[in-house]
């Protein structure tokens, strides 16, 4: 099992700052060489550095994945303009299983106890609707007091639920209303839910971030099911009271927090039970508001669950009753879908530059799920 603690910036990316110095001597008569590359070598490292990898899931209306189209039969868009598709894959995903990994979060940090239990549950029973192995390798993360931990993924569902066991065991709710009360049953003093919802909402997204970076390291594609609707947004008033740098730093680093989750290829999922508050809809298509840059004062809502799941050509489930099947639902997105990979265009104005992303199919009556959007490379 692996365990990771998270902070805003997620261990300072994981790894950046690394310094490496390289000791060298070189005599004064020497005069140094510096290699130059031609045209097509320099185009060439500008392409595999700003190339876009898009997952592309593509259903009937019955919602069955369609396992026979042609590369002439896509159409992609950048900024509503014509972008030419450089690499075409169609992935089966129970050929390739180690390309494409499931993996179900439990977020015992924002989710309330009798919730949890309901989680839980649903994903007991997930495990044991059938003997035979899953189609795709699956694994399970738990966030909880401060800490990711998530098990090694794998198709034996005994294995799996018995990692689940063990990651579970002492599982209990850290949710801002039930950590109150639980110091009010001790006496102690509480923490200012205020205080507590802000602190859940860094780290619950550090920890999203943290997710993405370390599925990078493993190659593939990961669908993430995170269960329940995530962290508690800051309240109007609080949007209101930031500072003009701290919008500014919170928009940078949803940046960054997107950026992370496309180059790991990571698509969120949302699985709620019934209704909640933090729900902004489901994922249908591309959505209006994920292809345009919010004002600063809104940049903090930029970072619901939701908006993450549609950004990512993921789902937003908030109307279920169901737990089991929406689990089931998700897992059904790694059984076949198409990648697609374009040549991004050089940032007219830097680092963070939006660009609208939708990709077409020259057939009718298909739904398209992908990613929405991304942002500029640096330079």
């Amino acid at each position: 099992m692996q365990y990771c603690a998270l902070s805003m910036r997620s261990a300072a990316r994981l790894g950046a700052g690394i310094i490496i110095a390289v000791a060298f001597s070189v005599s004064l008569s020497q005069n140094p060489v510096l290699k130059t590359r031609s045209k097509e070598e320099r185009e060439e490292r500008f392409s595999t550095t700003h190339r876009i990898v898009m997952n592309v899931q593509v259903t009937d209306a019955a919602g069955n994945a369609l396992s026979d189209l042609r590369a002439e039969e896509f159409s992609l868009y950048d900024n509503h303009k014509p972008r030419r598709i450089v690499a075409f894959h169609p992935i089966d995903g129970a050929a390739l299983s180690d390309a494409t990994e499931v993996l179900i979060l439990l977020d015992a940090v924002n989710t309330p106890a009798s919730e949890l239990e309901n989680q839980k549950s649903a994903i007991f029973k997930y495990l044991a609707e059938s003997r035979k192995p899953f189609l795709t390798p699956t694994a399970f993360a738990l966030w909880f007091n401060g800490h990711l931990s998530i098990t090694p993924a794998s198709t034996n569902r005994n294995a799996i639920g018995r990692a689940f066991v063990r990651l579970t065991k002492n599982m209990h709710s850290n949710a801002c209303e039930a950590e109150h009360s639980v110091a009010a049953q001790k006496g102690a003093s509480s923490v200012d839910p205020k205080t507590c919802r802000a602190v859940h909402f860094r780290d619950s997204v550090a920890a999203l971030d943290g997710v993405a970076l370390q599925q990078l390291a493993t190659g593939g594609r990961t669908l993430l099911v995170w269960m329940g609707s995530g962290w508690p947004l800051p309240t109007e008033s609080g949007l209101e009271g930031l500072a003009v740098q701290d919008r500014d730093s919170h928009e940078k680093h949803f940046v960054q927090v997107l950026h992370d989750l496309r180059a790991a290829q990571v698509t969120v999922y949302s699985v709620v039970f019934g209704s909640d508050s933090n729900s902004i809809g489901t994922n249908s298509g591309t959505a209006e508001s994920s292809n345009v840059l919010m004002p600063a004062a809104d940049a903090l809502l930029f970072f619901n669950l939701s908006e993450f799941a549609r950004r990512t050509g993921g789902r937003a489930l908030h109307s279920s009753t169901d737990l089991t099947s929406s689990l089931r639902e998700c897992a059904r997105d790694a059984e076949w879908y198409y990648s697609v990979a374009f040549n991004a265009p050089p940032a007219q104005s830097g680092f963070g530059e939006l660009h609208s992303l939708e990709v077409k199919i020259d057939r009718p009556n298909l739904e398209v799920r992908t990613m929405t959007s991304y942002y500029s490379e640096p330079e």
